[in-house]
Order: structure tokens, then sequence, then C-alpha cells
């Protein structure tokens, strides 16, 4: 599916399925309710706040109206200022206040950490209100605090709001938590997101910068709200408020970005890629104009070079270039003034970039325009850097700095009731393999490697490696998902030594593992056969790789609430490939051998028919579930013979035949009923 991303319009929305996470911070207590059905963009990208910490950095004569909300009391705020609350039945409202008061998802520690919060802030206490939860449920909150008229002397075309902000919210994505800008008392206003793009039960406390231009650009009176709508827990605090003046030159770079699957909506940022599977790269991001100018000549210019071999020997230095072809970005009083730009450009007929060595790799992002920009006084903005591997074998999406842990047992199902608890609960997380273009052919996945997280309560917990064939273009996440393309026929039963150590489980099983993989999605993960008394197998996450990941990348299934949905999150989740081999074998690839059993399903009684074109020496070995040995033999084939065997003293339920010699592996599932 190609990417539509249009200039001057939002991006794409992907309608889909999430679920909260049971494990955010600084929960107390029970647990946070799951976040509904909502629409995404990817991260990072809108238009309406920046994070440049330089900003506040402007001189004193810049800010052009403060307050710090040190003269309110208990019963009064400061003056000009007022608070509306729409629910009439209730005191659900802002308040001015020198303390935080808690609630049963949050902590006294909570509070605030402004400069000046020991003279006071503003704070709406969602948490505390619906502690108890009211007999009738969680109460919403609809209340909003205004500001008193600003008046500038000599009005500007561009003006900013920045405030410190502690803020936490439940339980939508679809819940309102807004400034509002007006210029005729709120008879007409723009919007903008306040919540500085983080998810919901997700944590910020610093300082937030909306630009209003669009709103009171030039104008020499206006007035400022702040909007709570729809949230029911934790908290939003608000001090140190001011409006300051924007500059005339001014641009932005948001989600640069290495697409590494530009013909995907959504897709991976990959830390490891196997040299073989490497698609053509561009790289991309989104340009903003935060001037009150028109930007003229924008381009996003990209250097390529290769730091080191894998060995560590010094690489070969810049190996590539690239920029987009020049465009014009309207001033921010123009709503959405942004472009999707991608190097080399479409179109352009330039090359995107194919190592052509193995080793680290480095890419320095810049966006530049015709004008100076007024905050870093330099034509060339040198915005990100980039890094990125290739191997011989690995797909990796983690950086190795790793921590914490996450997996079915850490998100809540749309009803509110906690994963990691049944049989069949799953997780993943998204790969993409081009196999027509890149450098070779396609490989087969051979394992995946998992890094175990450190909670000792998984020993005994019994999972599949599974890979899942994914299409974007389904009308749901849950519809998304196809066939199981590789798994193993024997669980694998996580140990004391697995704890908090990387784990490598193979496929033996699978189309992929015959024929390899077609060019296409994938989700690769595990599914849980046993929790071992209800307990979960998490794997530790990547924070640092993690903010540059797309959204609708990483799965969770819960066994009790049918239906994939996606996660916020980034788990070390590697999927190795290896070159097509024929020593794997459940019965459909060729070799000098083949096993068959019968009757099957079967009482227990069953004849193995065993058939080699050449004399070869076995192993037989049967286990159950648990991958334990429960017969074993060594047998010699020459031409073809028949072993009859008994499994009618052990219990019902799914054994495994394999026939071994270190060369080649011959595996049947049996089914005793």
């Amino acid at each position: 599916m190609k990417n539509n991303y249009t200039l001057l319009t939002a991006l794409v929305l992907a309608s889909c399925v999430t679920f909260a996470q049971n494990k955010a911070i600084n929960t107390k207590n029970s647990q946070p309710q799951v976040q509904s059905a909502l629409s995404s963009t990817p991260k990072s990208v809108d238009p309406d706040y920046a994070k440049n910490l330089n900003r506040i950095s402007k001189a004193l004569e810049d800010t052009v109206y403060f307050e710090n909300f040190s003269s309110g009391t208990s019963i009064s705020l400061p003056t000009g200022w007022s608070v509306v609350n729409n629910n009439s039945l209730n005191n659900f409202q802002w308040v001015w206040n020198n303390v935080y008061q808690d609630g049963q998802f949050s902590n006294p520690t909570d509070i605030i950490a402004s400069p000046s919060v020991a003279d006071g802030f503003m704070v709406l206490t969602a948490d505390n209100f619906n502690t108890p939860i009211p007999g009738t449920g969680p109460v919403v909150m609809d209340t909003y605090f205004e500001s008193p008229s600003i008046t500038v002397v000599n009005p500007r075309a561009s003006y900013w709001v920045a405030y410190h902000q502690a803020i936490r919210y439940c339980c939508s994505g679809a819940n309102r938590l807004v400034i509002q800008a007006s210029t005729d008392n709120f008879a007409t206003f723009e919007e903008y997101d306040a919540t500085n793009g983080i998810a919901t039960n997700a944590a910020f406390d610093g300082i937030n910068y909306i630009n209003i231009s669009t709103a009171v650009g030039d104008s020499g009176s206006f007035k400022i709200r702040f909007v709570s709508e729809g949230n029911t827990h934790y908290y939003w605090m608000i001090d140190d408020f001011a409006v300051i003046e924007g500059a005339e030159n001014d641009l932005q770079l948001n989600s640069p970005y290495l697409e590494f699957n530009f013909d995907y909506v959504f897709n991976p940022f990959y830390n490891q890629i196997p040299y073989d599977l490497f698609a053509p790269l561009p790289i991309s991001g989104f340009a903003y104009n935060n001037g009150s100018n028109n930007a003229t000549g924008v381009e996003l210019q990209a250097d390529i070079s290769h730091q080191s071999y894998p060995n560590g020997t010094p690489g070969l230095g810049l190996v590539y270039s690239t920029n987009s072809s020049p465009q014009a970005i309207p001033s921010n009083k123009v709503i959405d003034s942004a472009i999707y730009t991608v190097a080399p450009s479409v179109g352009s007929g330039n090359p995107r970039f194919i190592p052509t060595v193995l080793g680290n790799f480095s890419v320095d992002i810049l966006l530049t325009s015709d004008s100076a920009d007024q905050w870093t006084n330099v034509i060339g903005i040198h915005i990100n850097n980039r890094t990125f591997a290739t191997s011989d074998t690995v797909y990796a999406r983690d950086d190795n700095g790793f921590a914490g842990g996450t997996g079915p047992g850490s998100f809540v199902s749309t009803n509110g009731i906690p994963g990691g608890q049944l049989p069949g609960d799953a997780f993943g997380t998204m790969y993409i393999v081009e196999s027509s273009t890149g450098n070779g052919p396609t490989k087969a996945p051979t394992s995946i490697t998992y890094a175990v997280s450190t909670d000792v309560s998984q020993v005994g917990v019994q999972i599949t490696p599974t890979i899942w064939a994914y299409d974007e273009d389904s009308a749901s996440i849950a519809s998304a998902f196809g066939n199981v393309v590789a798994s193993a026929f024997i669980p694998h039963t996580i140990t004391a030594a697995n704890i908090g150590n990387l784990l490598t489980l193979a496929f033996d099983n699978g189309i992929a593992v015959m024929n390899g993989l077609d060019s296409g999605q994938y989700v690769c993960g595990w599914v849980v056969v046993d929790h071992n008394g209800g307990n979960n197998f998490e794997v530790q996450e990547d924070a640092s790789s993690g903010q540059f990941q797309d959204n609708v990348t990483c799965f969770v299934n819960l066994a009790h609430d049918p239906g994939w949905g996606w996660v916020d999150a980034n788990p070390v989740i590697r999927l190795n490939f290896g070159l097509l081999t024929t020593g794997l074998n459940d019965g459909n690839k060729t070799s000098n051998a083949a096993l068959e059993l019968a009757p099957n399903p079967t009482n227990g009684e069953f004849t193995l028919t065993i058939t080699s074109t050449e004399k070869v020496t076995y192993d037989l070995n049967i286990r159950n579930v648990l991958g334990q040995i429960i017969h074993t033999d060594n047998i010699t084939v020459n031409g073809t013979i028949t072993k009859q065997m008994d499994l009618t003293q052990f219990e019902k339920g799914v054994y495994f035949v394999s026939l071994e010699n270190g060369k080649e592996r011959l595996l049947k599932k049996v089914v005793v009923k």
C-alpha cells in the first residue's frame, strides 16, 4: 500500500483498536480503564506544538504576557482568570491549589515540578474526584479555565504560548485536553492539542509550547482557555503561563524518519537489517513553518556515512548524499502549514540508498530554506541523527539498550479484564520483508530471539514462537492478521536460565520455513500455550529506539477478548534469517527419508512407516507438549521399515514424533484421544 501523505493536509489516519497499559507509571491499587477504538497518526507529527527548549530562553521583552498563578487562593483565582464547569451537578472543575490531591491512580508525588510550584498552580484533580468511583461509574470532566483579555501594544504576526504542565489522562485518545484561542471572546476560536502528543495513561511533566498564530496572529487582544472534556482519571496541572512573540522565519522538522519500507503506511524503524533484504531507502519528515513569513526553498537533506565494519575497523565514511526538491510552505497563519517531504524526491529519478557493505551507518538529516532561521540564525539547520546496521542474518528493532517488560499481561482488554491469564494470549511486533528489492534473494526465517524480562514468575510458562502474515489494507486490525506462516511443533517452557537473558527459539513448522517469506508485512512474536497457574511471559522493551517507531506496529491478542489490537510498545523481538535448507522436514520437504504415521488421531496405538533411499541411522524420540522425551530409540533405515508404537499408558493429548541425526530432522504430530 502506497504512502498517501499529501501536502498541507493531516496525516493518514488508521482506525484501530488499542489496549491500555496496566503497568503505566505511577499506578496505584487497581489498573486504569482500557482505551476505546480510536484513530491514530504516526508519533510526534502534530503541527500545533513544539518541543524546542531553546524557545524559553527568549529575551524578557519578547514575553507579552506572563502569569505564575502566585496570587490565587483556595477560593479565588488570579485577577481576571475564571473557571466554568459544564457538569452542573458536581464541583468537578479546575481549581487553584499549591498541593496535589491524589486519587486511586495517582500519588502525592505527582505534583507539578514547575519552578514556582510553591506559589500555587491551576489543577484539575480528575483522579481525586473519582475516588471512590461514584455508584453510576466515573464522572467525565467537562470544565475549562479562561485567561483575562491579553492586550498587545504592538501586534505581531506570530504568537506562541509557553507553560509548564504535568499531565496524565484516561481513558481514550478521543478525550479533549486542549487549549482554545480567540479574538472575539470565543464567539469563534481555534483549538490546539495540549497533551504534548502523549498516549493515554502516559505522563508528561515539563514545558509545552503551542503556536497559536493561526488564531490570534496580528491581533492586539485575545483570550486563552484550557479545556478538559471526557477524561475521568489522573491529573492536569498548569503553571508559569506565558505568551511569547514568534519568529518571522522559523522552520521545524518533525518525525525525521528512515522509510525502510516506503510503500507501506505503517512501517517499523530497524536498528539492524539483513544485508540481503535491504530495500532502497528514502529519508522523510514533516517540515513545519512556524514563522510568520512564507518559507521558500525548503529542502530536506541527508548524508549517510559508513562508520565501521562489523569487526570494528573504520568504515568508508560518507557514502551517500541526497536532497528533496525545493518547496514552499505558507506562513503559520495557514492551518496545517506543513509539507511531507522525501529525499530523494518521489519521481525525481535519483536513486535511493542501498548499502554495498556490511557494518554500522549514521544518517545526518538537515532542513534548509532560503532564509536564516531566527531561532538558530543559520540557513542550514542540523535536525537529527539516526543510526542503523546491516547484518548477515538479524532483523532487530532495538538498539541493545533495553529494560523493563511488556507482553499480554501488560495490557487490559476493552472490557477491563487484565491480559496474561489464558492460553492463547499472543504478542508480536511487525517486520516487513521486501524480497523483490535490495541486494539479494529471499531468505527463510530460522528463529526468533527474545530479551526475556527479569520477572521470575514466568518460569514454567510455555510459549510457541510464531510469525503471522499481516495486511494493512484490511478493514480492521483483527482482519489484517492472516495465516501463521512459521511456528514450532514443540512449545518452549521458560526456565530460570532464560530469565533476564536472550532466548532464541527455532522454527520447524510452516510454509515460510520451507519456502521463505514473500514480500509483505509480518508480525513476529509468540503464543502462550500454558500460563503455569496464571503467570505471564514478557520481554524487555527498548525505549530509546521506541521513540522512533511508527504506531500500529506492535500488537496483542488477549484470549478472553477476541481480536487483535495495536499497543504502544517496543518489545525486543528479533527475527533471524538463514538460507533455505532441506535440513528440517515436516513430511512435505525434499529429503532422503520420509516419515508417516497412522492412524492419527489414535487411541494411543499407531504405526510408524519410515522410508529412506539410502542407509541412514536416526534417534527416534517422542515428546509431550512440555518438550519432555517420553520414548527414545535408535533405528537404522535402508529402504522401508515399520514400527509399532503404544502410548496408551500416557495421558490423552498432543505428542511429537521425530527422527533426528544431526543432519536432518523429520517431525510429525500425533493426537492421542
